[in-house]
C-alpha cells in the first residue's frame, strides 16, 4: 500500500520541534506492509492542508495527518478536514462526560476551551486516543483512506498501533518483513568493511541499509521472504556479533538489564560528567530495582572526596579527570553501595573546560568488580549533549561487553 504523509505543525517549519513523528510513521508503515511515496510538512492553515490533500500524488491509497487536533486557535485540522469532506461534526455528549470523568480522577477538570475535542463527524469515523482527549478521524474521499491524528507522539503511536498500523497490514498485498540489527561501537565504515562480502552476495528482493547515529550504527533488513531475512541476520550476528546488543526496539540498557539479571548481579555507578545520565537509562527499564542500586553524580572534587572516598592526594596529582581517579570512583562506589559492579565516568564534557594535555571530549571510564577494575580513554567530540551522550552509550556498552565475556565463566 502506497501511502501519503502530512505533518501538520508551524513548530515543525520554524525547527522549534524536530518531527520525529516522520520518521516513526515511515519505519512502521513499512513493517506494516505499507510505504511513505510523498511526505509534505506545512503550517497550521486551512488554506495549506486543503491544498496538500490536492496535492497528494494519485498513486497513493491512503493519507495519513498528523498534528492540529488540539484546542487552541491554531489546530484547525480538523475544521479543514470536515470541509475537504464535505461533512459536518456534532457534539459528542456523551465522549465528553466522559472525559470529565477521566480527568476527574487526576484532580483535573476540562475547561470549556476542550469541547471542540469532543465532536465527531456524521459520515466519517473517529479514531479513540487512550493516552489523551483529542480523538482522531478517519474519512473517505474519492476512495481514498484519510486518517488524522494528534502530533503528540505517544498519542500519534498509540493510534497508529491500533487503528491504522492494522488497517495496512490488512490491505497490503506483499508483507514486507523488516529486522533492524542494533550495534554499538563501531564506526559505519568499520561495520561496513566488516560486512563488505555479506553485502556484495545479498540477492535480489532482500535490501540491506546502513542507519548512523551517534550512539551506534543500526542495519536494517528488508525482504519479502522472511526466511531471507533470518538467514542473513544470522549471518550477520556471526560476523559481527561482538558489536550487536539487539534487534529492532531493543535498548542497550534493556539488554544491560536482561544480562545483569540472568546473572543475579547489581550494579551501581559514580558519574561525573553524565550527570546522571547513566542512571536515568538503567531506571528507563522497569524492574532496574532488582540490579540498580543506586548512583552517585560526583560533580564536584568535594563530593567525590566526601561521598566516594576518593583519595585526596589523587585528586590533587592527577586531576579529577583521570584514570586515577575514575578507577577510585569505580571500586569505592561498589563498595559505599554495596554492589557487584562499580560504574563510573569522569570527563571534560564541554565546550569550555579543556587543556592541550587534556583536551574537552576526553573521557575516563571504568568498571570494578572487587576482583579487577578495567579502565578506559576515550575521546569524543566538542559538543557537550553528545558527548554525555556518548559517554552513556560506552559505558554500558562496557557492561555488555563485560558481562558477555562472562558467558561462559
Amino acid at each position: 500500500m502506497n501511502i501519503a504523509l502530512i505533518t501538520i505543525g508551524n513548530e515543525l517549519l520554524a525547527g522549534f520541534t524536530v518531527n520525529t513523528n516522520a520518521s516513526w510513521i515511515g519505519t512502521y508503515v513499512l513493517k506494516a506492509g505499507g510505504k511513505v511515496l510523498w511526505h509534505q510538512t506545512i503550517g497550521d492553515s486551512k488554506e495549506e492542508i486543503h491544498h496538500a490533500l490536492m496535492s497528494v500524488p494519485s498513486g497513493c491509497e491512503t493519507i495519513i495527518i498528523t498534528g492540529g487536533l488540539g484546542p487552541t486557535h491554531d489546530d484547525v485540522t480538523a475544521v479543514a478536514l470536515y470541509d475537504y469532506a464535505e461533512d459536518s461534526p456534532v457534539f459528542d455528549e456523551a465522549y465528553w462526560d466522559n472525559l470529565q470523568k477521566r480527568l476527574s480522577k487526576r484532580n483535573m477538570t476540562l475547561p470549556d476551551l476542550n469541547r471542540n475535542q469532543a465532536m465527531r463527524p456524521q459520515k466519517g469515523n473517529v479514531i479513540d486516543n487512550p493516552v489523551g482527549s483529542a480523538r482522531g478521524l478517519h474519512f473517505i474521499v474519492d476512495d481514498k483512506h484519510i486518517y488524522a491524528v494528534p502530533g503528540v507522539p505517544r498519542e500519534m503511536k498509540e493510534m497508529m498501533k491500533s487503528t491504522i498500523l492494522p488497517f495496512i497490514r490488512q490491505n497490503s498485498e506483499n508483507m514486507l518483513f523488516v529486522r533492524t540489527i542494533r550495534t554499538t561501537g563501531i564506526m559505519e565504515s568499520a561495520l561496513a568493511e566488516k560486512l563488505a562480502h555479506i553485502v556484495q552476495d545479498t540477492p535480489n528482493g532482500l535490501t540491506i541499509a546502513f542507519l548512523p547515529q551517534f550512539t551506534g550504527v543500526d542495519v536494517r533488513l528488508s525482504s519479502h521472504d522472511e526466511n531471507r531475512i533470518k538467514d542473513l541476520a544470522e549471518q550477520i550476528q556471526s560476523t559481527v556479533g561482538k558489536y550487536i546488543y539487539g534487534f529492532d526496539d531493543d535498548r542497550l540498557e534493556d539488554t544491560i538489564g536482561e544480562m545483569l539479571s540472568g546473572k543475579s548481579l547489581t550494579i551501581a555507578t559514580a558519574e561525573s560528567c553524565t550527570g546522571g545520565l547513566i542512571g536515568h537509562r538503567i531506571t528507563n527499564v522497569s524492574g532496574s530495582s532488582s540490579y540498580y542500586v543506586g548512583g552517585i553524580v560526583s560533580y564536584s572534587n568535594d563530593v567525590k572526596e566526601s561521598a566516594l572516598n576518593v583519595d585526596h592526594d589523587v585528586l590533587e596529582k592527577h586531576g579529577a579527570v583521570s584514570p586515577e581517579t575514575a578507577i577510585q570512583m569505580a571500586e569505592n562506589v561498589r563498595e559505599v553501595l554495596h554492589a557487584d559492579l562499580g560504574l563510573s565516568v569522569t570527563g571534560i564534557a564541554g565546550p569550555t573546560g579543556g587543556t592541550k594535555e587534556k583536551p574537552v571530549g576526553l573521557v575516563y571510564i571504568a568498571l570494578a568488580d572487587g576482583n579487577n577494575t578495567i579502565v578506559k580513554e576515550f575521546r569524543f567530540v566538542k559538543d557537550r549533549t553528545l558527548n554525555k551522550n556518548a559517554s552513556s552509550q560506552t559505558a554500558l556498552n562496557m557492561v555488555r561487553l563485560y558481562l558477555m565475556s562472562k558467558v561462559n565463566k
